[in-house]
Order: C-alpha cells, then structure tokens, then sequence
C-alpha cells in the first residue's frame, strides 16, 4: 500500500470533491483529484455518488490508507455557546443539552462535534456544530458498502483552517485570513490569547459584487474581534478573480494583500475546469488531519465512531487465532503419535525383558521394571564378589560368607586385647560366639561387630572373672 497518501472526500448537496493528498515539504501535495455530481434527491441521498467514486478510484487506481470526509456548511450548523465548565470532559457531558437549547434541535437526530473556542472566568467559549444523523449515516452507509468507510467526518471550516495553518503560522499572529469563490467565503479570525482562531463559512452568490462583500466582511470582522484582538491585515485569497485589492486598500482601516492557492498546495495533479479550487483545497484539509497529529471535529465520534480499523485488527486477530490452532493441533497430533510410537516400543521392551528376566531369576517374581532392574544389579554385584573371591558362590547367606565377616570383624580389633574363642555356633539365620578377652575387652570386641557393614548384633551378655571378661555374643547379617 502507498504510504502517506489520504483520500479527502468534500461533500455537499451538489457535488463531491475527491482528492488523493501527501505531503511534500511544508506543503500539501495533490496527487489525484476529480469531482462527482449528486443527484438531487430529497432527503439527502449519497448511495449512487458513493458508488460513482469507489468507482473512479478503481478506474484510475488510487491507492490509499485512509479515507477522511468534509460536510459542507450547507449541511451542517455552527454557533458559539457558552459554557460554564472550563474542563474538556464537563463540556463533553453537557455540550449536547446546550446545543439542543442554542440551536433548537434534538439532540437524538443530531450529532455533535465542538472545540473549546477560549476560556474566562466565568466558563468557556464553545464552537459547536451539529448535523443531522440521518445525512451522516446515509454518507456513512453508502461509502461502507463501497469500502470507503471515512476515519472521521469533519465541518468545511475546521478543514479550511487546518490547511491555511501551513502558511498562517509563518505570518503576523494578527491577521485574519479570507477564502472566497463563486460559491463560498471562508473568514479565519485571529486566535485570541490561549484560544483558537474563529473561522466563519457562508454561502455566496455569484451575482454579488465581491469586493463589497469582502469589504463589508472585513469591517464586521474587524469589529466583532474575539477578545478585541485588533487586525492589522487581511490576507485574501481571490478564487473569483473579481476582488479588487487596490480598492480595498483605499476603502478599508486594514492593509489587504493577496495570496495564491500554490502557497497551500504543491503543483495540483491533473487541473480540470469541473473541480472548484476551493473545494480542492477544503479536501485536501481533511487529508491534513490524516497526515499529521492534530486535533479533530468529528461529528463520527459522538453518532457513529469509525470502527474499520477495529475490524481489521479483529480479522487478523480471528486469522492468527485460527493458524495458532491449526499449528497447536497439528503439534499435538504429532507429538501424539510419537507417544503411541515410542509407548508400543516401550511395551514390546518390557515384554521382552520379562520374559528374559524369568530366564535370568528363576523362580523370582516379576513385579515392574524397576523393581526387577534392581534385583538384576545385585545379583551382578553378588558375582562380580565372587570371583573376585569376597564371597563363595553361594552368597553372603553362605557359611563362608558369614566367618569371613565375622574374622573381619575380630581383626579390627586392637591387638593389645586378648581373645580367646571357645565356640562358634553357626545357623541359617544367625552366628553365636563364646569366648573371654583380656580385661574390658569385650566393649572393643563388641564395637568391632556394630561397626562391621555386614554384621548386626542381636544379644550379648559378658561377666567378669579372673581378670577376664566371659561374653556370649550372638550375631545377625545386616
């Protein structure tokens, strides 16, 4: 998709002006631009314009990101009201109910958008506009159902201003501003301190003498200025051709120069004698407000607010939803038929080791895996003793086994205990020793056998006589 380019649609009761806008510089830069008449009908109706313009954006492939609309004066109101919260949010809440008093509308058939025009002690000055839902929502539904869904729908005015602000900014912060064409006369009033600056739209007709309206309006603007605010000049851009500056100059308290649509917009695309230059211009304000961060009257955000980005997010999100499953139960079923796989070769394993286990251990019983696996590593151990002559081949139950143990045991005694063994009684379960040792000599010699890994002791009794210790010792394997 082609970046930083804005379809700006300007709509009124007559005609559609449709401009494909980027920016170039400090300028705005048109890239397409043609006009589509609207069928008279009553009430307002903009499906076939809306079919009209999807298609001639199809014929001439204009690619764009977003979509904003311009309402044009004709269908919409404007006033200045009061109000007497100073916070953006207490407006909000009760702007609607101060419109409908001001303006004499309902507040349920009318959509309104504002912008706090200054502030003072007692409140706010507040510009508000209001429109009727049932001409947004025809110009909503019908640009939907070509999707041409607009981000915002904006008053003329606020547009025109919003272009002019690319060269007004760079004048004296005193003048006012005047567009005027055949049909339409713009008027932005300087800003007052710490407020926005004023701009009035009205309808003109082309049997009017221009230079006497624009001179009469100069004067009531002159008069009426927001905080007394003098002007000191009057830019004036003559899209008629019929004004005459040095008369003014004459006539008028306020120096008038002159200035060029080309100062706003950077070498229009394709100029045809069907598209007003101020319609251009008007459009090209509300491609503005997509291409740059600033402040919007949208009358979408209190009737209508734009969802189309929602929606594309929520496809993409429905989209990566739907291939994350796709790819999870793909995985599972993966990994389940390596379970499977990996399960029946464990089982035919364990088939096979219990069948050579059996072999292995005759006459043992085959409780589990683990259980078998630690027997098999004892036996191991067992004969690896064997041969290497710790135990006799018949285990550490053998007789052998069992003396070996226990001379192990008497030879860790000190030598300087003497030890006289009488009888060795050995049986299945146990060994029985009788004897005597020099003096307080048993304790060691009983020691000897507790520390012993093998050998347990059971019972054991001694008694001294003759300076020697008499002991009866029995003995078990550990």
């Amino acid at each position: 998709m082609e970046q930083n380019k804005y379809l700006g649609i300007y709509i009124a009761s007559d005609k559609a002006t449709v401009v494909l806008a980027g920016k170039s510089g400090s300028k705005i830069e048109i890239a397409q631009q043609f006009s589509i008449a609207v069928p008279a009908a009553q009430p307002f109706s903009f499906t076939q314009t809306a079919a009209d313009i999807a298609s001639v954006c199809q014929e001439k492939q204009v690619v764009f990101e977003d979509i904003a609309v311009v309402l044009d004066c004709r269908l919409y109101r404007q006033q200045l009201l009061h109000s007497e919260f100073t916070e953006y949010r207490q407006i909000a809440q009760t702007i609607k109910f101060d419109a409908e008093e001001a303006l004499a509308v309902n507040a349920a058939d009318t959509a309104i958008a504002f912008e706090p025009a200054s502030k003072g002690l007692s409140g706010t000055e507040v510009s508000v506009f209001a429109a009727e839902t049932s001409i947004l929502s025809g110009i909503i539904t019908a640009m939907a159902a070509n999707k041409l869904d607009p981000v915002s729908i904006e008053p003329d005015s606020i547009c025109l201003r919003r272009i002019m602000g690319y060269i007004a900014d760079k004048e004296n912060l005193k003048a006012m501003w005047m567009v005027i064409s055949e049909k339409k006369c713009f008027i932005v009033s300087p800003p007052p301190a710490g407020g926005k600056a004023q701009i009035r739209a009205f309808v003109t007709a082309a049997s009017q003498n221009k230079t006497s309206l624009v001179a009469r309006e100069i004067m009531l603007t002159t008069a009426s200025a927001v905080g007394n605010k003098d002007i000191q000049k009057v830019f004036l851009c003559d899209l008629t051709g019929k004004v005459d500056i040095a008369a003014l100059n004459r006539e008028s308290s306020v120096q008038v120069e002159p200035f060029g649509i080309e100062q706003i917009i950077a070498s229009p695309a394709e100029p045809s004698s069907d598209v007003d230059d101020l319609d251009v211009i008007v459009a090209a304000g509300a491609s503005a407000g997509l291409l740059t961060k600033c402040e919007k009257i949208n009358f979408r955000s209190d009737f209508m607010p734009y969802q189309g980005r929602k929606e594309i997010l929520e496809k993409a999100l429905k989209m990566l939803s739907f291939c994350l499953l796709l790819l999870f139960v793909t995985i599972g079923v993966y990994l389940h038929m390596q379970y499977y796989k990996t399960s029946s070769y464990r089982n035919k394993l364990n088939e096979k080791f219990k069948a050579e286990y059996s072999i292995a251990m005759p006459g043992a019983k085959f409780i589990n895996s683990r259980d078998a696996a630690g027997k098999l590593k004892r036996e191991i151990n067992k004969i690896k003793d064997v041969k290497s002559g710790l135990l006799s081949a018949a285990g550490d139950d053998s007789v052998e086994a069992k003396l070996t143990f226990l001379f192990e045991a008497v030879n860790s005694v000190p030598k300087s205990v003497d030890i006289d063994i009488d009888k060795i009684a050995v049986t299945t379960k146990t060994m029985t020793i009788t004897g005597s040792t020099s003096n307080g000599g048993h304790l060691q010699l009983f020691g000897a056998v507790d520390k012993h890994p093998k050998l347990a002791r059971a019972n054991s009794t001694y008694e001294g006589k003759d300076n020697r210790d008499y002991f009866r010792l029995t003995i078990d394997l550990k």
